[in-house]
Parts: structure tokens; C-alpha cells; sequence
């Protein structure tokens, strides 16, 4: 059996979208637009890393 391997992708994924949560609810006072965008090639990175197994 292989050990499964440790999801720091969707860690990173999760740290991204929490930011964006927190600053879109007034907790954060951050201007990042880029957000979005880096949200989003991080869950492509994903797809094909799980395509790639």
C-alpha cells in the first residue's frame, strides 16, 4: 500500500479562498484583486495533477 499523499494544493486553495472571504467581509482590509486568478491555477494545477495519477 502507498501512503496517500498530502493535499497541499487544496491547502493552498483553502488558505486563498478564506483571505478572499475574510477580506470580502470587512475582517481583511487587503486590495488584492489578483486573487481570483491565482484561485483559479491553483484548481487547474489540481485537475490535472489528479488526471495525471
Amino acid at each position: 500500500m502507498t501512503k496517500p499523499k498530502f493535499p497541499v494544493l487544496a491547502v493552498i486553495l483553502l488558505i486563498f479562498a478564506l483571505t478572499w472571504f475574510f477580506s470580502d467581509i470587512g475582517y481583511l482590509h487587503m486590495n488584492i484583486p489578483w486573487i481570483p486568478i491565482i484561485l483559479g491555477i491553483i484548481a487547474v494545477g489540481m485537475i490535472f495533477n489528479r488526471f495525471r495519477e
